[in-house]
């Protein structure tokens, strides 16, 4: 298994779980923006976690989810900041691990690749 199955696992399992959290609300702390964003957009945002959870294991797919999420959760980061929220260290993390799967450097690869 390379470096690349077990951050795409990781990611994978991510999105499924904070995409699923959008509509059964089972994570704690909830995320501290959920009362700013309407219900509709917040919904929209589980399906496409929810979405991007399935899609990123294809590898046709895997470097645009990554390359978008990457840049969605950048977004997000930053709107934490603004809002003096404290919890954006999972979108932070995410935003990393989904930015080295849309260069895949060598690294990531593995070897013989």
């Amino acid at each position: 298994m390379n470096l690349t199955t077990i951050i795409t696992a990781f990611c994978s399992f991510s999105f499924l779980m904070i995409g699923a959290d959008k509509f059964l609300s089972f994570l704690e702390p909830p995320c501290s923006l959920e009362a700013s964003i309407s219900p509709i957009v917040w919904q929209v945002l589980g399906v496409l976690q929810i979405a991007a959870g399935v899609l990123i294991w294809l590898p046709k797919f895997r470097k645009h989810i990554a390359g978008f999420f990457t840049v969605f959760m950048v977004v997000f980061s930053i709107v934490h900041l603004t809002q003096n929220t404290s919890d954006i260290g999972g979108a932070a993390f995410m935003a990393v691990l989904l930015g080295l799967l849309a260069w895949n450097p060598s690294f990531l690869r593995g070897k013989g690749k």
